[in-house]
């Protein structure tokens, strides 16, 4: 069975054996070396990607623009410190991405602060670190803002998000962002928040109106929803004009697609859960590519914010340039056949522990050490807990497995270490591969390590 999408897509490549490999490190070599379930990151694919969103986007819009990196979608510090290389800022969502952004010399004029829920202890570490944005999610967090910001004689530089009640085509309308139904993040258009908004700001001397914030959804493929959903700033733009506060800046947030994993749709979702139908992986296929993004949000821009000067275009990206650069590798340790019923690979990490994307996005699984092996059949791949839900794919297509092989999750750099759990199982190791050079990047959780928060009479 030959993989749906060639291991070339993710810098891999095919020994003589069958075995893969990236740069000179076989991935059953690494599996060994370093132990199961793994993570490796791809260095050098991660800082390409890196590099050609940022200069896809300073190519492609005829303003100035800037690229700030998503930390909530992958905060593995070698991760942020190699994107961080090429040249963007961070976005940052929680005290603990703040503090490790400016750890990792990020200067605080490159840093921007996103978020539903920002306290008033984070928003004083914010204004006391001098961030060079806030991004403001509600009309109490604007209040709040600026009651801060004066007790520091400070004036803080604000964007409104704008919720505008727009869902991409073919996305979950739990994951549509800019859905007011589904998501709470944002100020609602259409309930008139925004304009209250634009009025309040002239009695609240501690902030300095910037521009305007939008984000519509997560994984999104096709360029021209950014279009159509950016047609909702331009009366803002007007109206904030009409309150004498120019738009300076304009961020069209994050969510750009990567090219080889997407999410369910929602029947596919609905399918799948009930009924075990797991639907062709046609992740490859219509995804755009950063230039067909930025030039999207371009021409969308141009049309709805000229003529005159432009505003400053910012970019969140996070999924585009950190998913298809880090996979994950699970050893399969028992398979079980039942007849006229299936077949189970039980692995040493799972859904409970360090796959919980693969709940609701197609990912590609390749087995390391023969990626061609002739013959397929569906089978169930679960984790290690004592545990029904635990299961990474159901009726996943693959090869025939044995115990003791290693198997690849791909495209593991987008949400998995953010969102992985323990279920009495240590968190993984973590290690970046470039060329040559292979480096331990975060060490595998110790048992000592996992009870060291707890307290014992």
């Amino acid at each position: 069975m030959k993989p749906i999408v060639h291991p070339g897509a993710w810098g891999l490549h095919v020994k003589a054996a069958g075995e893969l490999a990236l740069g000179n490190h076989g991935l059953t070599g690494l599996a060994r070396r370093y132990g199961t379930p793994l993570h490796v990151i791809n260095e050098k694919r991660l800082m390409k990607s890196a590099a050609a969103f940022r200069e896809a986007a300073e190519r492609s819009y005829p303003g100035p623009a800037s690229v700030y990196y998503a930390m909530k979608c992958n905060s593995v510090p070698a991760v942020v410190d190699a994107v961080l290389r090429t040249g963007p800022g961070l976005e940052v969502m929680t005290e603990y991405e703040l503090v490790l952004a400016i750890k990792l010399g990020c200067p605080p004029e490159k840093i921007i602060v996103n978020g539903p829920c920002k306290t008033g202890p984070f928003l004083e570490k914010c204004i006391d670190a001098r961030v060079r944005l806030v991004i403001v999610d509600s009309i109490s967090e604007l209040l709040m803002l600026d009651s801060l910001s004066r007790a520091r004689g400070c004036r803080r530089g604000v964007l409104l998000r704008v919720n505008p009640d727009f869902i991409p085509r073919g996305m979950n309308r739990g994951t549509a962002t800019g859905s007011r139904r589904g998501c709470a993040f944002g100020l609602d258009l259409k309930a008139g928040e925004v304009g209250r908004a634009l009025s309040l700001l002239a009695g609240l001397p501690g902030l300095n109106f910037q521009g305007f914030h939008v984000h519509i959804g997560t994984g999104i493929r096709y360029p021209g929803d950014y279009a159509r959903a950016l047609r909702c700033l331009e009366p803002l733009h007007q109206a904030a004009s009409a309150h004498g506060y120019p738009v300076r800046l304009l961020d069209v947030g994050g969510g750009f697609a990567s090219p080889m994993t997407r999410e369910l749709g929602t029947r596919e979702f609905l399918l799948y859960q009930a009924f075990g139908r797991l639907p062709e992986n046609r992740a490859a296929q219509e995804c755009g590519t950063p230039g067909a993004f930025a030039s999207a949000v371009t021409d969308a821009v141009v049309k709805h914010f000229g003529p005159g000067e432009l505003p400053e275009l910012l970019f969140e990206p996070g999924r585009c340039i950190a998913s298809a650069a880090q996979f994950l590798l699970l050893t399969v340790h028992h398979v079980k056949e039942r007849p006229g019923v299936g077949r189970w690979l039980i692995a040493d990490g799972g859904l409970s522990t360090v796959t919980l994307p693969t709940f609701y996005e197609h990912h590609e699984v390749l087995l390391c050490n023969d990626v061609c092996r002739p013959g397929s059949s569906r089978a169930t791949i679960i984790g290690p807990a004592c545990f029904a839900g635990d299961v990474i794919y159901r009726n996943k297509l693959m090869p025939e497995v044995h115990p003791g092989e290693v198997i690849a999750v791909m495209d593991s750099g987008a949400y998995f270490t953010a969102m992985e759990s323990s279920f009495g199982f240590p968190h993984p190791a973590i290690v970046a591969v470039n060329g040559a050079t292979c480096r331990l990047v975060r060490t595998r959780e110790t048992f000592d390590e996992m009870v060291s928060r707890d307290v014992f009479d």
